[in-house]
Order: structure tokens, then sequence, then C-alpha cells
């Protein structure tokens, strides 16, 4: 299940729903859950982290997008699909992406939305949607755009593959060799920004949500985009290929 914790006004989302942290609609609600309470009792600083060893998030459970799905089920997906993502996004305090397992699709966009992102040098880290014949949203390619370069990001979500982390470096604020050079950064880092006013964090925070504005503009779009991209014949055969373990035969 994913939990939510906080001590020393320091809050910490674990994923640990099953061993791939793949999010079903179930999932989705639990972690909006979470979410709203964080937005009406905000921490000083937010870490989301796993509770899967060697994975932070493979992505989505496919057999919620798989099958006869009603218009309704997919747009009620898509709703927390994305509304999650935007959650995470402007929540008005420092948040913090702790990757110390792979993050493929759904777990890549987790740790974008995030403000600071640690990783493992050897994580696989991508958005490997093309490959099941789903669209990249556009919010999100300007998230990956802004990190890694709009060349490199178009470069990445074109070819869909899944790199490991150190050849993807400035994704990252921190990489680290080993687990425990991993922790050690990530304490260190949380230790540092706990020591800065929260106020102001909160206040800078919103100044640069302020600058924002046309990238969360993209969301809407995506949305029904995305719908429209589920309900190609494309998405529908690299759904049931995924599950399946099949490569897809695009036609």
């Amino acid at each position: 299940m994913i939990q939510y914790s906080l001590e020393n006004s320091i809050g910490t989302i674990i994923l640990d729903q099953n061993e791939k942290n793949s999010f079903s609609k179930a999932d989705f609600l639990t972690l909006q859950s979470i979410l709203v309470e964080i937005q009406k009792n905000t921490p000083n600083l937010l870490v989301l982290k796993s509770g899967t060893p060697d994975i932070f998030s493979a992505g989505l459970n496919l057999a919620d997008l798989g099958g006869s799905q009603t218009e309704e089920s997919i747009k009620e997906f898509l709703d927390l699909f994305f509304g999650n993502l935007e959650k995470i996004y402007t929540l008005p305090c420092p948040t913090i992406a702790a990757v110390s397992g792979h993050a493929l699709g759904y777990g890549a966009m987790l740790a974008l939305v995030c403000d600071i992102r640690f990783g493992m040098n050897n994580i696989r880290f991508g958005l490997p949607e093309v490959k099941i014949g789903i669209r990249v949203p556009s919010f999100v390619y300007a998230i990956l755009g802004e990190t890694i370069g709009n060349q490199r990001a178009t470069e990445h979500t074109i070819f869909g593959d899944a790199e490991k982390a150190k050849d993807i470096a400035s994704v990252f604020y921190s990489l680290s060799e080993t687990k425990e050079e991993f922790d050690k950064a990530l304490k260190s880092t949380i230790s540092k920004l706990s020591k800065n006013s929260s106020q102001a964090m909160v206040e800078t925070k919103k100044a640069i949500l302020l600058t924002k504005k046309p990238l969360l503009d993209l969301i809407a779009l995506d949305k029904d985009l995305t719908r429209k991209s589920l309900n190609s014949s494309h998405a529908k055969e690299g759904i049931a290929a995924a599950q399946g373990g099949r490569r897809p035969n695009f036609v």
C-alpha cells in the first residue's frame, strides 16, 4: 500500500503497493487522498520514496487500461493520472524524489514532478510509452526538457528506451554508486533544507510556480489527447502485448 507519515515537519510518502510499485486505479485513489491531506496540512518538506528494493515504480498496472474500458472509466483514470502529478508539482513545499530503484513510465513521471531527485547510477529511468503505443504527455516532456535539454528529451521520448541514470545524469541532483552513499546524500540534503526558513521556501516555490502556468495549462489538453491515444488500435495492441509478455505488432 501507499503510506504517508509526518515527522519533524517532514512528510514522507512511501510507495509499497506491490513488487513493481505499479499503479492501479485503487492506488491512484489512495495517492490522491494522501495528496489532498498534504494540501490541507503542508509539511515543510515532502519526500517521495519506495519501500520496495530495487524499484521506485514500474509505472501503470496495464490491467486497468486493457479490455473493454468505457469512455467514462478512461476519463476517470486520466483525471487521477494527471491530477496526482499536478498536485505533487504544485505543492508549495519543496519536494524530493528518492529514486533508489528503477523508475519507468508513470514512475519516472512521479520523479520528474518533484523539485529535487536523487538516484543510483545503474538504475533504469525512462518514458517507454511509445513502445506500447501511447503518447508521452506534453506536460511531462516539457519538464524533462527543462532538466536534460529539449533535443535530448526529444530523443529520449521518441526512442522510448529506459536509460541508466548515469547516462541521463542531469535529471538528478545527486547520483550515488551505493545505497549507503545514496542514503547519506539524501539525509544530508534533508538536513540542509530543514535549516532554511520554511516560510521563505514556500514563498519561493510559489514564485517558481508562477512561471510554470503555461506548462500547467498543457494538462487539460494532455488529458484529451491521451484519451484519444488510449483508444487507438496501436495502444490497444501495445497494452495487450505487454500484458501477454510478447512484442507488439503495430500495423
